[in-house]
């Protein structure tokens, strides 16, 4: 093949092709350079969100403890074991996610504070068990069953009376084994009442006298 003679069309065409096959390469490098810089951008930018993402979450739980940490030194000194140990038990759960989650975010200091306020709560709960074994118990009274009234009059025996049962009481304060006399003596019929109680009925040898919501047998000699 005969090389392109200085001068002629052939040999500038041959020129002007290395020209532009030369400024295509160029412009072809600094595109990629150019792409390169922009992934790297935005693989950084990638882990700088990732970063805020983190330290915002750390900073979120951090405020939710204090807010525990405030509420609970609110509570009285008289609070119960009960929720002592519920909101220890919480806070730990909280610290130890913490520490999880974002280790690498969280400073030493903040752990350390969060460490001292556990062992805070720890302290509260133990004194707060001592007080409360430290409280006499005080003694309740023992509740006796109210006894049952004898009843002014007791019942001699029974009888028919214009064709209906009835029974014969006498007062309580006479002799069991004395005479009695007939004004001693006073029968009542079924509905009847003998001061304050009432016949109710008359069930074989038993009497059924009744008072207000107090009822009361009496068996009939």
């Amino acid at each position: 093949m005969n090389a392109p003679v200085p001068g002629t069309p052939r040999s500038r065409a041959a020129a002007v092709f290395h020209i532009v096959l030369c400024t295509w390469l160029i412009g072809l490098s600094v595109l990629v350079f150019v792409s390169l810089q922009m992934t790297g951008s935005l693989a950084q930018q990638d882990q700088f969100d990732l970063a805020q993402r983190q330290q915002q979450l750390l900073e979120t739980r951090l405020t939710a403890l204090a807010e525990n940490l405030q509420a609970l030194q609110a509570l009285p000194q008289a609070a119960t074991v009960t929720v002592l140990q519920s909101t220890r038990e919480s806070l730990e759960a909280r610290l130890a996610a913490v520490e999880q989650a974002v280790s690498a975010l969280a400073t030493a200091d903040d752990v350390a504070a969060l460490r001292t306020a556990v062992e805070q709560i720890k302290a509260r709960q133990a004194a707060a068990r001592t007080s409360t074994k430290a409280l006499p118990r005080t003694a309740r009274p023992a509740v006796t069953a109210p006894k049952d009234e004898p009843l002014p009059f007791r019942v001699i025996g029974a009888e028919l009376r214009a064709g209906q049962r009835s029974v014969s009481v006498a007062p309580l304060a006479t002799s069991p084994s004395g005479p009695l006399s007939a004004d001693q003596l006073q029968p009542v019929l079924p509905g009847e009442s003998v001061g304050a109680w009432r016949l109710e009925a008359i069930e074989d040898q038993t009497a059924v006298f009744r008072s207000g919501e107090q009822t009361r047998r009496l068996a009939i000699p």
